[in-house]
């Protein structure tokens, strides 16, 4: 472990420790876990309410419904027509560009794949 020093106003010390007594234990310990909340918020996992999630999968429900069936090039081009959202406060710019990187590490899986189903029939037809 690493050590810091700190210089901190009174107050600031006094709430702390106040804090760290609610909670019984150390100053250090405490000063690490509000640091470590604070640093981590997002990978934190929060809690959507029932209705939320609700309203998200009959939403859903309702996409899927609307488009069925459709060649991933058209949902492509439906997606790239929507509008742009900004991430979330709490989401940092390098958890973005990790997730920014896994999408597009999967939709070049998903190419790769329909490639190779295609393949795969051009070889049925052709036997």
């Amino acid at each position: 472990m690493n050590e810091v020093t700190l210089q901190l106003p009174k107050t600031l010390h006094r709430n702390l420790e106040i804090l760290a007594e609610r909670e019984a234990v150390p100053l250090t310990q405490y000063i690490v876990y509000i640091l470590t909340a604070q640093t981590s918020g997002g990978y934190t996992v929060r809690v959507i309410p029932e209705d939320d999630v609700a309203g998200q999968k009959a939403s859903f429900d309702s996409l899927l419904r609307k488009w069925g069936r459709i060649p991933p090039s058209e949902a492509e081009r439906i997606l790239d027509g929507r509008d742009h959202a900004e991430p979330e406060a709490d989401l940092t710019p390098e958890v973005v560009s990790r997730l920014e990187a896994r999408i597009a590490r999967n939709k070049a899986s998903h190419c790769d794949r329909e490639v190779g189903v295609a393949q795969a029939s051009v070889r049925r037809a052709a036997v």
